[in-house]
């Protein structure tokens, strides 16, 4: 089945609003189905206008070559378009929804991918980009996962973390949080916040309340470094973020150097942590390597590629990784005392 948003012009008029309306169809094959749509929209759609594709779990699971190999012949299609897999049943309920910001979905959900950036919570990957990783050695690609959530008692769409093929067949979803540290280490974090927990013994809160502080993160670097050494492969991940501190719910106002280096070491611990935790799980649940560990030891180390390439699979499920991570926090923000009610004790 394929469903396409097509622009409706029949109402439109200079004061009213453009809307879109929903068309599907059937074939025996991708560009069949494509071509079947004629028959209701009585004209050929011009795919250069498209947006976006969304890929079912059944597709993404059973055989999306067909999909990709349509739309990188067909000399209307777009290689820039984004490439979304549903976490609903069917790619049809995302096209379905109410829409918040615009008439268009299709627009809506672009839109959504450029505002990723201040949130990092998914991968934004075009169908080159899609090709380009299918078609390496040592890495497995990955795409956004866009599904459904409630705003104000209507259904709407949402980015949803990460959809994660092993080669070309789609294994399972990296949640929001997990999606953050695989960008850490694909070196793609072009904003966002940590937020960093407290230990209740040492940093107190006016009610009592889990103490937390919040930081945005405005620049990162991510650097792997593959090692060979006693004939065993290691990834070494050093990773510099700086940030700058926008909440916190503590009576400490981080103005001198002692309270600002304990706060780093806390939030470079638990950035580790977290990044270790994904990589294991990757390595254990989906044993994929979508890191592109393999893509950098070839690049860097091609003798040592040349060895180990054959067994890549059995080696990334047991390679050794360590992370580091120095986090810089910016004088933005630290000059504010914290906000006090009373007597904190």
């Amino acid at each position: 089945l394929l469903t396409a948003e097509i622009i409706d012009f029949k109402e439109a008029t200079a004061q009213s609003k453009i809307n879109s309306q929903i068309i599907e169809s059937t074939g025996e094959s991708i560009f069949d189905a494509v071509r079947n749509m004629i028959k209701i929209s009585a004209k050929k759609l011009y795919w250069s206008h498209a947006k976006s594709i969304i890929i079912s779990q059944d597709i993404a699971t059973e055989d999306i070559i067909p999909l990709i190999d349509w739309i990188s012949r067909d000399h209307e299609s777009r290689l820039s378009m984004n490439l979304f897999v549903s976490k609903e049943k069917t790619a049809k309920e995302l096209l379905s929804q109410h829409s918040v910001t615009t008439e268009i979905r299709t627009f809506e959900m672009e839109s959504m991918l450029r505002g990723n950036k201040d949130l990092s919570k998914a991968p934004k990957v075009t169908i080159y980009e899609f090709m380009d990783e299918l078609s390496l050695d040592g890495i497995s690609p990955v795409l956004p996962a866009i599904g459904t959530t409630w705003n104000k008692e209507e259904k709407t769409a949402e980015l949803s973390g990460t959809a994660v093929f092993r080669k070309d067949k789609f294994i399972g979803f990296l949640n929001e949080i997990d999606s953050k540290s695989f960008l850490f280490i694909k070196n793609k974090i072009k904003g966002g916040i940590l937020n960093i927990k407290l230990d209740k013994e040492q940093y107190k809160t006016h009610n009592h309340t889990n103490p937390y502080v919040v930081l945005e993160i405005f620049k990162n670097k991510t650097k792997i470094t593959p090692i060979y050494k006693n004939n065993r492969l290691s990834m070494n991940i050093n990773i510099t973020t700086e940030v700058t501190i926008e909440e916190q719910n503590t009576n400490i106002n981080y103005v001198n150097n002692e309270d600002i280096t304990k706060l780093k070491a806390i939030a470079e611990q638990q950035l580790e942590d977290h990044i270790k935790k994904v990589i294991k799980m990757v390595q254990q649940e989906f044993q994929s390597d979508i890191f592109g560990f393999g893509r950098i030891v070839k690049a860097e180390m091609p003798s040592t590629w040349k060895k180990i390439e054959k067994n890549w699979d059995l080696l990334f499920k047991e390679l050794d990784v360590t992370v580091h991570s120095e986090i810089k926090i910016k004088n933005s923000a630290l000059t504010s005392t914290p906000v006090k009610v009373g007597d904190t004790k």
